[in-house]
């Protein structure tokens, strides 16, 4: 994330400082230079290619920095493109000469240009909207869920319809055209209905509430909503678009029967399509050749018909099979090249439609406010009394409420195309641009107060439950391995252990506009532990969760689930030479839970398990662990005790024996364990030497051994990086940072354990 962040940073600036460098044309600059620069920027394809260069550097940027804030990165990017119009790059002068530098980079040829590429994007964007929208949720919902999305468009529709009667009256130079009375009034109220479903799945994806009642009640209402407030613009782009009753009602005739025969003949030969696919196991380049086309005709059947291209692109997404191979695999091949090159370039277009400037008096900032307010009242207000009315707590009425308020991109889409019909002018265009933008920005820190993380993961109740193992799971092909050694520390034998398999992760790139809620039940990730636990009958609970801070969440979730131990796999982080630098620095720092990283040179059967032992309080949490699995492994474990060669015979080989003794003190246990000093001042180089001999090392971390934890460490282990044999290095939580403290508190207490010597 930080070099990402870094690399973008880096680009952005680039590109500024270029672009400033050259149109910053100085008096003293020769003519010859200024000539060449000015020649340069009159060539219309070397000027797209500056211009796109700074609109996608940018917006990776500020979507970046905005992700940083824990908002949808949808919302930097929306505000990346407001920066490169005369809101802000507009307000940049040259020389005295005021808007020179926007003009100068984004002249009128270049953005005819710029709007041809982005309604572009926005027909492809469309699409993928479409295709996220699975009927499925629609169907089969309860007058519950049906009634909080009905009202939550018909509230805010009928509130955005009054407020515009009242501000045509009311009001100079926001609506001046009588004759487009009904159809601003119509276009203000579907605009103020619209909840962008992506946006909003994503959010509630990454906070882990999708799969809450709440969650699945707002998914479920918002794509009905969703399918009304598509219906409901279409009908008002119609009556805009017409000229006459007569010609609204032959548009929308003619889009019901368009509609009817893409869900009667074009939908079968979607799913011939999709069986071509499962026959040849490969999305072929000649079907994503014909899918185009057919999105291509389908936006220009709709365009012809009088409604808008966006529309049949959007319905061709929507006949498309759901929830298979064929659509994901599409849409990996279309999503990255329409999000990341071709709606940067719609959110620059429709920024250079913005101005702020326009919004200078008092009366233009009393009314933004006026329609923000509207906009929140009539979406609030309209899921929440519902909500609440069908049994919903006030909290999780207020989260819907909260939730059904965001507008995001969707919002922009309808607005440009309000903008371009003449529905509305560029004053009210900005105003609905800032209530996009506010009731977006608004939703994700209002959701943190109404869910606040102590609401998310429930506390274990009562007394604390047996041995409780968390095995965070980075990398399926350890999960195998880690799911054996959690259950042979939890113990079969024991009442109420418990292993919980965590699989953290973060947000991914391919997801940023979409609701991700065609991903498998059963997390991929931990497919190899679940399939190992299920063999061996081995009972677990699972966790999959989206986060932004792993080591922090396995710190959290440990914490709530009242985790005995940690058990992570070994991975080298990149910017450090050590195991345990990184990832797994912050987790063994930060966890409340004792953590083991196993480091695995492919163990095999457990039968002879290695304690290196110098008395420090890590040393005798792997003691402890040692102990456990000669329990429930039945392995012998020898403890390898180093003493200095100048202190054979101190009081440390009397400490040690008493600690063992204690450590190992249920019947039998002391036959599977034996004592062994060694006199060695290089104890790593010890350990190594006699590691082959055995299955498994479990060492504690400590500088004496070599081992230990460092966010940026440069001087890689010895051990774990010379040892040929499994290795479990463990940390014990809160230890005493001072090793000879802890080592004289365990001295006190073995000599009452252990009064003779060896």
């Amino acid at each position: 994330m930080r070099r990402r962040f870094s690399v973008s940073i880096l680009l952005g600036l680039i590109l500024v400082g270029g672009v400033w460098t050259a149109l910053h044309v100085h008096p003293e600059m020769p003519a010859e230079a200024e000539a060449k620069i000015r020649a340069t920027l009159e060539n219309e394809i070397l000027l797209l290619l500056i211009e796109i260069g700074l609109i996608l550097g940018l917006s990776r940027v500020m979507g970046i920095l905005f992700a940083r804030i824990r908002q949808p990165q949808v919302i930097g990017e929306m505000v990346a493109g407001i920066m490169l119009g005369p809101s802000l790059l507009g307000l940049i002068s040259v020389h005295g000469v005021p808007h020179a530098v926007q003009q100068a980079l984004f002249p009128e040829a270049n953005i005819r240009l710029l709007n041809t590429l982005s309604q572009i994007g926005i027909i492809f964007f469309l699409f993928l909207v479409g295709l996220e929208l699975d009927p499925k949720m629609v169907r089969n919902r309860g007058a519950a869920t049906i009634t909080i999305a009905t009202c939550s468009v018909a509230l805010p529709f009928a509130m955005g319809i009054a407020l515009t009667v009242i501000l045509y009256r009311t009001t100079s130079g926001l609506f001046t055209d009588p004759h487009r009375r009904f159809a601003a009034s119509l276009f203000m109220g579907a605009a103020m209905s619209i909840t962008a479903f992506p946006v909003l799945a994503r959010i509630l994806t990454e906070r882990n509430l999708q799969k809450t009642k709440t969650g699945a009640a707002t998914i479920a209402a918002a794509a009905i909503n969703d399918v009304a407030a598509w219906v409901i613009l279409a009908f008002v782009i119609a009556v805009a678009h017409a000229s006459g009753p007569i010609a609204g009602i032959r548009t929308a005739a003619l889009s019901g029967v368009y509609a009817a025969i893409l869900f009667l003949f074009v939908r079968p030969f979607l799913q011939r399509l999709e069986m071509i696919h499962e026959r040849e196991g490969r999305l072929s380049q000649n079907i994503v050749a014909i899918i185009f086309l057919l999105v291509l005709a389908s936006a220009w059947a709709t365009e012809a018909i009088g409604i808008h291209a966006m529309f049949g692109a959007f319905l061709i997404g929507c006949v498309m099979p759901k929830g298979s191979a064929f659509v994901r695999h599409l849409t990996d091949k279309l999503e990255d090249y329409t999000v990341v090159f071709l709606l940067p370039i719609f959110f620059a277009y429709t920024g250079l439609k913005t101005q702020l400037g326009l919004l200078g008096g008092p009366q233009a900032w009393l009314v933004t406010v006026i329609i923000i307010a509207t906009a929140c009242a009539g979406k609030f207000g309209g899921t929440l009394l519902p909500a609440k009315l069908f049994g919903m707590s006030w909290r999780e009425s207020t989260a819907m409420g909260v939730l059904m308020n965001t507008r995001g991109l969707v919002e922009l889409v309808i607005l440009t195309i309000g903008l371009q019909f003449g529905v509305i002018n560029d004053q009210v265009f900005a105003i609905m641009v800032l209530m996009a933008l506010a009731t977006t920005f608004c939703t994700t820190p209002l959701l943190y107060l109404l869910f606040p993380r102590r609401l998310l993961e429930a506390k274990a109740a009562g007394a604390k439950a047996g041995f409780t193992v968390l095995v965070p799971v980075a990398s399926p092909a350890s999960g195998r391995r880690l799911m054996r050694i959690a259950d042979l520390l939890s113990g079969a034998a024991e009442p109420d252990r418990r292993i919980i398999a965590l699989h953290l992760q973060k947000p991914g790139d391919r997801t940023t506009y979409r609701a991700a809620l065609d991903e498998p039940a059963n997390d991929p990730a931990l497919a190899p532990l679940m399939n190992y636990a299920e063999q061996n009958k081995i009972p677990v609970e699972t966790i999959s969760a989206i986060s932004r801070d792993v080591p922090a969440d396995i710190a959290r979730i440990s914490r709530d689930r009242i985790a005995n131990l940690v058990l992570i796999g070994f991975h080298r982080p990149v910017f450090s030479r050590t195991i345990l630098g990184g990832t797994v620095h912050r987790v063994m720092t930060g966890s409340d839970a004792d953590v083991g990283v196993f480091v695995d040179r492919g163990i095999g059967d457990l039968k002879r398990v290695l304690v290196p032992y110098m008395g420090g309080p890590h040393d005798r949490l792997a003691l402890e662990l040692a102990n456990r699995l000669a329990r429930n492994a039945g392995c012998e474990v020898t403890i390898l005790h180093v003493v200095p060669t100048n202190r054979q015979n101190d009081q440390r080989r009397l400490d040690a024996k008493g600690i063992v003794e204690k450590t190992f003190a249920e019947p039998g246990a002391q036959e599977k364990v034996k004592l062994n000093v060694v006199p060695s001042d290089l104890p790593a180089q010890t350990v190594i030497d006699e590691s082959p001999k055995f299955d498994l090392v479990v060492i504690g971390v400590s500088d004496e051994w070599g081992l230990s934890s460092h966010l940026f460490g440069w001087r890689p282990e010895q051990i774990a990086n010379q040892s040929s044999t499994s290795l479990l290095i463990v940390r014990k939580h809160a230890a005493l940072p001072a090793t000879v403290a802890v080592s004289d508190a365990i001295t006190a207490e073995a000599r009452t354990v252990a009064p003779d010597g060896i």
